[in-house]
């Protein structure tokens, strides 16, 4: 063969060759980057969905033994040394669903006739349950309790012994991604509330309720159950709080409880508000999934719902305002309630001094006999 020719075989890549290669690596990558995170996603939202239709189904279970679904909280009475509880409100619905989701032995280990707060419980917050978390919650992590309770935005600590010290030891708090449906609303502390305001409760799992699938007029298939509660969200809507927001263990309605009385995922994406964040925000359903959350249905099935469904009226400028404002604490604990309960009226029982709400479909799936007619291509 001739020198030149040899020569020339043996010749590598050029660098604008090299450059052009190399560019074309680039280009497939970025095409196909997109395609593995949406699979991921994908995958990590079929594992949400299966969690959520788990937690249905043994919500159905308990229902079927105990007469009702389970309790969102019941309000503690024992607020004396040794037994003290930083709230009234007590054990999650998922701490008495437990024995339902292939949990006994933890459910075994509970104390219920201490509160949820009473150090004697520690033994259960720290379990982190798989069940109970969306693989998209990215910051719901175990996290260490401190030695007695801390400020705001610091570690959670503030649901146990707000007077003594913890026990010696190395405490963790872990946390959910999910929370029962309470309805267009809800509040805190029912022990204190007068009967006109519990009987207004308008979902199927809220503080000291018992509702039985008879009382689910709209129909199972029309009427939430579960929702996403997303940890991650909450970091945005609830910043002072967020660390100890989401407590599995924990009634309170920012932790294992959700409302529609804002719409789902508000403030990310399209949800946007202006001014400061409301109390009641942490009540909002959530997800880290593009565009909307998972929801579970009384019958057990789980639909996933867009951001974008009908939803009633907000007013970005004024954070507690649909139609009226929202009650305040001496509407709340005055019994009889002095004024009357109209501003619960704008929302609630369809009368108040702005006249009635009207309700969007994402309001009307939470109501379990609103008497509202949903067809199935609303959602």
């Amino acid at each position: 063969m001739d020198r030149s020719l040899r020569m020339r075989a043996a010749r590598g890549f050029t660098l604008i060759e090299l450059l052009v290669v190399i560019a074309i690596i680039a280009v497939l990558i970025a095409l196909l980057l997109p395609a593995v995170q949406a699979a991921r996603e994908a995958a990590r939202r079929a594992q949400c969905t299966n969690n959520l239709k788990q937690l249905a189904l043994a919500a159905n279970n308990y229902e079927s033994s105990a007469g009702t679904f389970p309790g969102g909280s019941y309000s503690g009475t024992l607020f004396n040394p040794p037994h003290w509880a930083s709230f009234p409100e007590n054990f999650s619905c998922f701490v008495r669903m437990l024995a339902y989701f292939d949990q006994a032995p933890m459910y075994n280990a509970v104390n219920f006739n201490l509160t949820s707060a009473d150090p004697a419980n520690l033994t259960i917050c720290g379990i982190r349950v798989a069940s109970l978390i969306c693989p998209s919650d990215t910051q719901n992590d175990t996290m260490a309790l401190p030695a007695s309770r801390s400020s705001n935005g610091v570690l959670p600590g503030w649901s146990f012994n707000a007077i003594y010290p913890l026990p010696p030891g190395n405490w963790t708090q872990a946390f959910t991604s999910y929370a029962g449906n309470s309805g267009t609303f809800n509040f805190g502390f029912s022990n204190l509330m007068s009967p006109t305001v519990l009987a207004a409760f308008n979902g199927v799992i809220y503080n000291d309720s018992a509702v039985r699938i008879a009382a689910i007029t709209d129909g199972l298939s029309n009427t939430f159950i579960f929702g996403e509660h997303s940890k991650t969200h909450m970091f945005t809507l609830d910043p002072a709080y967020a660390v100890s927001d989401n407590s599995w263990q924990s009634g309170r309605w920012y932790d294992t409880l959700f409302t529609t009385l804002y719409p789902m995922n508000i403030g990310s994406g399209n949800n946007g508000v202006g001014g400061s964040y409301s109390y009641y925000f942490p009540t909002v359903a959530g997800s880290m999934h593009p565009g909307g959350a998972n929801f579970a249905m009384c019958d057990g099935s789980v639909r996933f719902l867009k951001n974008t469904i009908s939803s009633w009226s907000f007013n970005a400028g004024n954070a507690d305002s649909y139609g009226d404002a929202l009650p305040d604490n001496t509407q709340m604990v005055s019994v009889p309630p002095s004024p009357p309960y109209v501003k619960y009226g704008s929302y609630l029982q369809n009368y108040g001094p702005n006249g009635p709400a009207i309700l969007g479909v994402y309001q009307q799936l939470s109501t379990r006999a609103g008497g509202e007619v949903i067809s199935s291509d609303a959602y």
